[in-house]
């Protein structure tokens, strides 16, 4: 299989007539907590202004979908599953990223050790808990791998919370290592009372968040997104360095008031693992895994067919705003 590994098109640069300082939007694709602490330290410390960037952050959730928000105008940047934004794209969505963030992927399916579920195998006629809209890529790839029907499971929507899963009410949920694997624990169940299914174990190691923009917006205005990736990695650079005063300022921007300092910081610790990769500067977008995660998709049939480095992603953006950091 011979996938295209170049961008062929090269984006233009903004014309000098706009606006010293500019509007923009970032939808996230879940609520405000240390997933995204490089984007909210970035904003508290000025540094999209400084860019001439006036960044209005919106939290996501289980409903929210961040790709549909940017492919119709509705924001202009957003945050997404590399995986599954690259289904959107074959499915016709005018979205490509511009950074990867997340070099690995924290997504997980967890079990208690008392059902017996240990592989994928034991899904079968069990109640698995998945997150709709936007996390879905991975999943189907692990049931086509292990030649799985759907029909054989029950699968639930997952929402908010891990309080299905504690209270027994689904026998496999989706975590997010950062997140509600450390739910769990602190609700009180033991680390070896519960058995992982790491998507890498088989084979399904993606990459995770990714940093995106409509097509247009890459193409017609490249200085804007060089400004707010150049923004963004000076924020996570920030927030590796310094996570108790990252937490803090994520801790500012949670207007819903129900995040705990004690997890953000774990998932701050964890996050890190993530962004900070040795020999890769925070939002290089590494072609080998992306082309590798294309053509594991397409041979477990989530893609219909190959599609090109250069309709996923837009290097020269991420090359830029490394360079001018």
């Amino acid at each position: 299989m011979i996938l295209i590994a170049g961008c062929s098109d090269e984006p233009k640069s903004s014309v000098s007539s706009e606006p010293s300082v500019k509007k923009v939007s970032l939808q996230l694709q879940w609520v405000t907590q240390a997933q995204f602490a490089g984007y909210y330290v970035a904003l508290e410390k000025g540094w999209f202004k400084e860019e001439g960037i006036e960044l209005a952050i919106k939290p996501g959730g289980p409903d929210i979908i961040p790709v549909d928000l940017v492919t119709s105008g509705t924001r202009d940047f957003g945050t997404a599953l590399l995986s599954d934004l690259v289904v959107a794209i074959q499915n016709g969505k005018t979205v490509i990223s511009i950074a990867q963030i997340q070099q690995v992927n924290g997504l997980l399916l967890i079990a208690k050790k008392s059902s017996g579920i240990k592989e994928p195998k034991d899904f079968i006629g069990k109640r698995v808990g998945i997150w709709f809209q936007g996390f879905e890529a991975q999943y189907n790839a692990l049931l086509a791998k292990d030649k799985i029907s759907e029909k054989d499971i029950k699968i639930v929507s997952q929402g908010w919370g891990m309080e299905p899963f504690l209270k027994g009410d689904i026998d496999v949920a989706s975590a997010m290592i950062y997140n509600e694997y450390h739910v769990v624990l602190e609700s009180g169940i033991k680390h070896e009372d519960i058995n992982v299914i790491d998507y890498r174990t088989y084979g399904l190691d993606f990459p995770g968040d990714t940093l995106f923009t409509s097509r247009k917006t890459a193409m017609e205005n490249s200085d804007l997104c060089i400004k707010m990736l150049r923004a963004s990695i000076k924020g996570w650079q920030y927030a590796i360095k310094h996570p108790e005063e990252s937490v803090d300022i994520v801790l500012k921007y949670d207007t819903s008031g129900i995040q705990k300092r004690s997890h953000q910081l774990v998932m701050m610790q964890e996050i890190a693992k993530l962004v900070q990769v040795i020999d890769k500067p925070i939002g290089q977008t590494d072609r080998n895994a992306v082309l590798k995660m294309v053509e594991t998709l397409l041979h477990h049939k989530i893609l219909k067919k190959a599609i090109g480095f250069e309709d996923i992603c837009i290097s020269s953006i991420s090359e830029k705003a490394i360079q001018k950091k």
